[in-house]
């Protein structure tokens, strides 16, 4: 994770990166907007004391080995790629016109060579090429070039077993997949499909889970899965909503349930009517979520199937006074809570919290409007702060999964809450 955070002095304005790998490291980079004084501050010892390392180029992105900690990698602004296997004191440069988000670290299992980084790089002609290279020897003599042939620029993604990539020609673009490091193989979709675009949502068990933007869609994807090579697709689910984001980026949405496999939300969006729909095998069959009889005052709800369900902001909200986030964790399986509505339709400017603990099965209401929420201790411990402009003192607590809640006045004078926060660690009781 990148964090940014903004210091101001009278001399200069200075941005800092932090990344932290273990519970001990942190480097935080110094990028001077006045061209000069550019350095690390590393610490190895959860950032009680730093050192000071200058380095020569601009960073705007740090890719941490996934192994070895020791091991990093500095993206400048320019396009530029430096290794470094000591934390940062000594760098080396890698390769040159390399694509933002583009670089990927050898994967654990699959890769023979842990130092193998895979890479998007610009050849001299303009084209964009596929390239892999060892972090201890990546001149332009020495990158092997993986895929014959240009391909689109910011196409390439490497995950797990799978590598993905595509290639246009004649205003015609052809999708490719690479399974455990084999031979490309053209990714095969129904041949009703004519796909615009492609969005990979999920690639473990073995399975890609892709989202298909047809020809015909324009704020909704339709989704497919894969045989194990992810060659060959199929329909699971159509219309599920998206929306372009700044920088170009899309966002689908569907959510994966964290610590119970194959379990995913999604909200379909059918003549602007948006509905929450849940798997619990990875897309092969979806049902609505079952409203709870009753509310937060155990006054009856009188929502009843199948004109009346209930909805949920999954990854956004298009309000913009709602986060639309859903809360779930690895490490507290079968509990969920998000903002939404219930009726026969997502409602975006309510926001009422619910939570379920069998994942999704029966659902409570525990508050009238959206929730900071944090798990602690294996979902043991539920903190929740209101989420609001005004500010606030009381934080609210639950020792029962949201049966029940109290209150604690964390401060003796009102502050803004941006949000709430653990100490790493599955067990821990430690929040900030």
């Amino acid at each position: 994770m990148q964090t940014h955070t903004h210091a101001q002095s009278e001399r200069e304005n200075r941005k800092y990166h932090s990344q932290v790998k273990c519970h001990d490291m942190i480097i935080l980079v110094s990028s001077s907007h006045n061209d000069r004084d550019q350095s690390l501050f590393m610490s190895i010892d959860e950032g009680a004391t730093f050192q000071k390392q200058p380095i020569t180029f601009f960073v705007e992105t740090l890719v941490f080995h996934p192994k070895d900690e020791d091991k990093v990698i500095a993206y400048t602004k320019e396009g530029k790629l430096y290794v470094s296997v000591d934390l940062g004191k000594k760098w080396t440069l890698l390769q040159e016109r390399v694509s933002k988000d583009h670089i990927f670290w050898a994967v654990a299992g699959v890769d023979r060579d842990p130092d193998l980084v895979h890479m998007e790089i610009q050849d001299p002609s303009g084209g964009y090429r596929y390239i892999t290279c060892q972090i201890q020897n990546c001149s332009d003599k020495t990158p092997t070039v993986q895929f014959a042939g240009s391909i689109d620029r910011d196409s390439l993604t490497v995950q797990d077993d799978y590598i993905f990539l595509q290639t246009t020609s004649a205003n015609r673009t052809k999708y490719y997949v690479s399974y455990r490091r084999n031979d490309f193989i053209q990714m095969k979709l129904p041949k009703y499909a004519l796909p615009k675009d492609l969005q990979i949502i999920s690639t473990d068990e073995n399975q890609v889970f892709l989202a298909v933007q047809e020809w015909y869609q324009t704020d909704t994807y339709n989704l497919y899965q894969s045989d194990p090579q992810g060659v060959y697709y199929s329909i699971l689910l159509e219309n599920v909503r998206s929306t372009k984001q700044p920088e170009e980026n899309v966002l689908i949405d569907i959510l994966e349930v964290r610590g119970v496999k194959g379990v995913f939300l999604a909200n379909q969006k059918i003549d602007g009517k948006v509905t929450t729909l849940i798997t619990y095998n990875k897309g092969r069959d979806w049902d609505y979520l079952t409203p709870p009889i009753s509310d937060m005052n155990g006054k009856p709800t009188n929502c009843k199937p199948p004109d009346c369900h209930l909805h949920l902001h999954l990854r956004w909200a298009d309000n913009p006074y709602v986060s639309g986030t859903v809360h779930t964790k690895d490490t507290a399986p079968g509990l969920i809570m998000g903002a939404g509505n219930l009726g026969s339709q997502l409602v975006e400017y309510k926001e009422e919290m619910y939570i379920t603990s069998d994942c999704g099965n029966t659902w409570r209401q525990v508050f009238e409007e959206e929730h900071h929420i944090l798990y602690l201790d294996h979902g043991g411990v539920i903190v929740a702060i209101k989420d609001t402009s005004i500010p606030l003192k009381i934080l609210k607590f639950s020792i029962d999964e949201g049966q029940t809640w109290s209150t604690h006045n964390f401060t003796s004078t009102s502050v803004f809450v941006d949000g709430l926060l653990s100490e790493p660690g599955d067990e821990t009781l430690v929040m900030t």
